[in-house]
């Protein structure tokens, strides 16, 4: 039946003359080793088993990996929401409501939420079940192993901090019908999440990146049923059972393996398998260790280690030689008899060289040294260069080597770069496994994080917002209308405001003094002072000067020292931008702390005699 499939395949896929059978790629770079399976096994410098050595035994690599991965960890897993509100028709997320200005979540009318895109109402909220389906997963074993998701979890980022790929595997129960050989994907459910060691894996794809693809650009298939695992298929039929094959993602075959007393291969489908290929060097197929690179100053390190050991290890020899002289050559042969079986005896003991001499006298015994103190060496220097290089590969600074540092800012920099290479591991276990794994349990409103190591990270978000709002009041005060729309951003208008006012034209700008002629009337006698005047200067307007008429000596109701500056830069903004009474009034109900009465009060009395003047001044 393969055969045949194969030849009706060849005379059919090619009906539709107008597009080609696919695009060529590049081939990919790295050499490989195919397998008779199609798989890609690289070829690296020496094998990830021994990498895996390095990393387990030279505490210079294994303390920068287990710093990165305890301190991604450390605070633990959240489920967030992915969005409040989501369009349907065009798939915009939002963070608040849009077109929506009622306050409190509660109160929102979901039949008046509207996307402000494409001005579809068919909006949707996070789903509390789908929720559920992540907290069951987080409180409860993901395998027979009873390992829980956190334990998961360390084991793939130490892969990819390792063998720089990591691989999740998702083992199913599927349910196939025994006549159609189809597989029902809604009574199909997932066993157990397992890791896959590296050392074992190998992609099937071909030349060019391809995954599923050998090297005659045929796709690869895989039966479904674990009898069959073992077996590649050319055809999207089982050639034994007729079940609806899986497209072939990788081979795990424990041969790659030392020690294995039985191995054996299993290839694993589509849906299968989530795996991240390089985190540090990302790439279609494998990633690259960082310890390939860093390999011969690890090693250096190991060799000085056992160069230690072995220094302190009863001192053997050959460290040095002790030569003595003698004149007497009798005396000289019967000590030379007593030491060579006293070294017979001993091992570690110093092997004397004894020499004849006639000149006597000083310097009888002389030790001549083979390999010099540690600190000639410069052990110290050379260990502590060879560890931070390795550190900063990974992000991990002395400090976390229990190393001084020099001065609380270093070691605040140091806190700062690793907390930075840590957010960064954390992101791509969010995107590369963690969100993967949601959706693919039909969870996508929903995120499963790591909480973030920086414990000032909210702090930083509020200086920075701090900071923006502060520039907002300093544009605002220039004169540019400022918005901040329900998504909390700013909109800030692309001219100056004020322009547009007549007098300013004329060459009158706010805080600018009337000319003199305005001022004055033609007997000189200044004409009377307009309400608005009173607190402020030049023109009376309440944005003018001080602003208001409102005067610190003479409260109106309502409005107390504590409250007056918000009070008068409310009433300032209110008359630059035009606002109408009911906002006026709400604004300084919510930053003024007035009640509604008397911020009524104060705008009928402040801004109604403004109002009135300027009616005034117009006629």
């Amino acid at each position: 039946m393969g055969v045949i499939d194969n030849i009706r395949k060849a005379f059919t896929s090619n009906v539709n003359k107008g597009y080609t059978e696919s695009t060529t790629r590049p081939s990919i770079s790295q050499p490989y080793m195919a397998t008779d399976t199609g798989a890609k096994l690289p070829i690296f410098p020496f094998p990830l088993i021994m990498i895996y050595d390095l990393a387990d035994t030279i505490d210079a690599i294994r303390i920068p990996i287990e710093t990165i991965n305890r301190e991604m960890f450390k605070n633990g897993f959240e489920i967030v929401e992915r969005f409040k509100y989501k369009c349907l028709n065009c798939s915009k997320e939002f963070k608040y409501a849009p077109n929506v200005h009622e306050e409190g979540e509660d109160k929102i009318d979901m039949k008046k939420v509207q996307c402000d895109s494409c001005l579809s109402y068919d909006m949707k909220r996070p789903v509390p079940t789908h929720r559920k389906i992540l907290e069951d997963m987080m409180s409860k074993p993901i395998n027979g192993n009873m390992q829980n998701m956190e334990d998961l979890s360390r084991q793939l980022e130490r892969d990819l901090e390792i063998a720089d790929n990591a691989y999740m595997l998702l083992l199913k129960n599927y349910w196939i019908d025994d006549t159609t050989g189809e597989i029902d994907p809604e009574k199909t459910e997932i066993k157990e999440l397992l890791r896959i060691d590296p050392p074992q894996v190998a992609m099937i794809a071909d030349s060019d990146g391809r995954i599923g693809y050998d090297d005659k650009r045929q796709k690869i298939w895989v039966c479904p049923r674990f009898e069959h695992r073992d077996k590649r298929q050319y055809t999207d039929r089982c050639d034994v059972c007729n079940a609806h094959c899986l497209k072939a993602i990788l081979e795990v075959n424990s041969v790659y393996s030392i020690g294995i007393p039985h191995p054996k291969r299993v290839i694993y489908g589509e849906g299968e398998i989530i795996w991240k290929a390089g985190k540090y060097k990302p790439s279609l197929i494998y990633g690259m260790s960082p310890i390939f690179a860093i390999w011969s100053k690890a090693m250096s390190l190991s060799h000085m280690d056992e160069y230690i050991r072995k220094y302190f290890d009863k001192m053997r020899p050959p460290r040095g030689l002790l030569v003595v002289a003698s004149r007497n050559y009798e005396t000289f042969r019967k000590s030379w008899d007593a030491l060579e079986q006293k070294a017979t005896e001993d091992p570690y003991m110093i092997h004397p060289l004894m020499v004849e001499s006639d000149k006597g006298g000083k310097n009888m015994a002389n030790w001549i040294d083979f390999t010099g103190s540690l600190q000639e060496l410069q052990f110290i220097e050379i260990r502590k260069e060879l560890r931070q290089i390795i550190g900063a590969m990974y992000g991990v600074l002395p400090l976390y080597y229990g190393e001084m540092v020099g001065g609380w800012s270093q070691e605040g920099l140091q806190v700062t770069i690793t907390n930075r290479a840590v957010k960064w591991g954390q992101d791509i276990l969010f995107k590369s496994f963690f969100k993967k794994l949601a959706e693919v349990m039909g969870v996508d409103d929903w995120d499963l994080k790591l909480v973030a190591g920086e414990e000032n990270d909210k702090l930083s978000e509020l200086q920075r917002e701090g900071v923006e709002i502060d520039n907002m009041a300093k544009l605002q005060q220039m004169g540019f209308k400022i918005e901040r729309t329900h998504t909390g951003e700013y909109n800030i208008s692309k001219e100056v405001q004020d322009m547009e006012n007549p007098e300013l034209k004329n060459g009158r700008g706010r805080g600018t003094a009337a000319p003199e002629e305005q001022r004055a009337n033609a007997q000189g006698e200044h004409v009377e002072s307009r309400p608005s005047d009173m607190g402020g200067v030049a023109q009376g307007h309440p944005s003018s000067g001080s602003g208001t008429s409102m005067s610190q000596k003479n409260f109106p109701t309502g409005i107390t020292p504590a409250n007056f500056d918000v009070v008068k830069k409310t009433l300032q903004t209110a008359v630059d931008f035009g606002w109408k009474k009911t906002k006026t009034v709400e604004e300084l109900r919510k930053y003024a702390g007035v009640t509604v009465r008397n911020a009524r009060d104060i705008v009928n009395n402040e801004l109604g005699m403004t109002q009135r003047w300027e009616d005034e001044e117009s006629s």
